[in-house]
Formats: C-alpha cells, structure tokens, sequence
C-alpha cells in the first residue's frame, strides 16, 4: 500500500471526532515527519474526510463518520 495512503490511516486513527488539533499537534501525536503529515492531510482533505480552517491558528478537524 501507498506510504501516503498508510499515514493518512494513522492520522485518522488518532484524531477523534469532535476535537481541534494544530499543525503540531498532529505531529506530535502521530510520530510523522513533516513532510509525511503535509502528504496526509492533504490525502483527508481531497478524500473530505477532515476540514482545515483558520482559529487562532490553522485547525484540523475530523468530520463525523455518517
């Protein structure tokens, strides 16, 4: 499988639905580099599974699972 395709899995996996995460946030909790979180994010975001908007800072955000 695609190494962009396993890391958007894991960084589905740790995000919960419901909660705000930044940039950093995400790679802390996901162990990635940042050029493998950058490929992942936008993996989610064109397959519409999480939203990225502007808080304070850049927020990512995962939509629930209908």
């Amino acid at each position: 499988m695609d190494s962009i395709v396993l890391n958007s899995k894991l960084l589905l996996d740790k995000m919960c639905i419901g909660c705000k995460y930044t940039y950093r946030e995400l790679l802390r909790i996901c162990g990635l580099t940042e050029t493998q979180l950058c490929f992942a994010i936008l993996r989610l975001l064109k397959d519409g599974k999480i939203n990225q908007y502007r808080d304070t800072d850049v927020m990512y955000e995962l939509f629930p699972v209908e």
